[in-house]
């Protein structure tokens, strides 16, 4: 039986720092499963997306936050079409960390068009976008001759790193807990 050495003060942040990442991982994990599922799939069907010019039924501004203090952020644009049965979302990189530099190009695109002129004239009521028959359809400028991917490889990486610390992390902390329950 080995006599338990107490923690130095440094150990046991190091400690609570990691325990706080781990969760914070842990709770992202869901996200970055289907962040990284996403991004493949658009990759791997990258040349079957059509650009296609829609008319746009209405531009719904997105906001997060708090209601009960009454502020809240600004997030980006739903854009309504198809008589309301599509969307597509354009994401504001502002305030958002997990926005790739498409999606930002895309938004600040967008956002010049829609703060240049009323949305809903004759000439500025339409958006292109990237239509697949089975996936979502992206935001598209009438200048893209292809879906731009770039960053999704990355994208891909980093949310596969974080999947396998997760599991990892889980796998350890498993084997730890039976440990312990061996020892009693």
């Amino acid at each position: 039986m080995g006599v338990n050495k107490p923690k130095s003060g440094i150990n046991k942040v190091l400690s609570v720092v990691l325990v706080f990442l781990f969760l914070l991982l842990f709770v992202y994990a869901p996200f970055a499963f289907f962040s990284a599922k996403d991004k493949f799939l658009y990759l791997k069907h990258k040349t079957e997306f059509v650009k296609q010019k829609v008319k746009v039924d209405s531009v719904e501004v997105i906001e997060t936050g708090t209601h009960n203090t009454g502020s809240s952020s600004f997030y980006g644009y739903h854009l309504h079409y198809n008589n309301f049965r599509d969307r597509v979302t354009v994401i504001s990189p502002e305030k958002n960390i997990i926005v790739s530099k498409q999606e930002a190009a895309d938004f600040k695109h967008f956002n010049t068009i829609y703060d240049a002129t009323p949305f809903y004239l004759p000439k500025n009521d339409s958006i292109y976008i990237w239509h697949h028959s089975k996936l979502q359809d992206r935001y598209a400028t009438e200048n893209q001759l292809q879906l731009s991917t770039s960053n999704f490889v990355w994208h891909i990486i980093v949310n596969g790193m974080i999947l396998i610390l997760v599991i990892w992390g889980l796998t350890w902390q498993i084997i730890q807990w039976v440990k312990l329950k061996r020892e009693k």
